[in-house]
């Protein structure tokens, strides 16, 4: 099968559309390694901001949770969750009973930073779907979504599959 996609009149046109997409990758990552001030006067990455949101959305969470929902290593989870320590909008907490696992919650000030991220986030995203809404229907939206899930799919698989050799 793969053959016969490389011999479609078509491929090199596939080609150039992924080549688009991994341009949008290479922005999308640009962007997320871009620092913001979200209204408290504290400079964080998009790492950052994001893995607080999760914990203010998910208090008692482990370092292996966040982990496995942003699909990275330990070390690197730890790492960002010790910064927001630091930064002191994360605590960490042994729940009674069990000295072994270290749950992660937000302080006071790591809620209100998660709050205003949250309007932050909203007021850019109804920004791009007046943008995107403005060119394209509903219907491409969703396609693009179930496209875009697949592509995700696809890499985690690949991923894994590497890994294993």
């Amino acid at each position: 099968m793969e053959a016969d996609l490389q011999n479609d009149p078509k491929f090199d046109y596939y080609v150039q559309v992924m080549e688009d997409v991994y341009r949008f990758v290479m922005c999308s990552m640009d962007n997320y390694s871009a620092v913001h001030d979200y209204g408290t006067g504290e400079i964080l990455n998009m790492v950052e901001i994001h893995t607080l949101s999760m914990i203010a959305n998910n208090p008692g969470l482990r370092v292996t949770d966040v982990a496995k929902m942003w699909n990275r290593t330990l070390g690197a989870a730890s790492k960002n969750v010790n910064k927001l320590c630091g930064k002191g909008y994360v605590e960490k907490k042994k729940l009674p009973g069990n000295d072994k696992a270290v749950h992660l919650y937000p302080t006071e000030a790591g809620r209100q930073l998660a709050a205003l991220h949250r309007e932050y986030d909203r007021k850019h995203i109804a920004d791009l779907l007046q943008y995107l809404f403005a060119r394209h229907s509903e219907e491409e939206l969703l396609t693009y979504h179930r496209v875009l899930c697949s592509s995700i799919e696809y890499t985690l698989q690949d991923r894994a599959a590497e890994d294993k050799l």
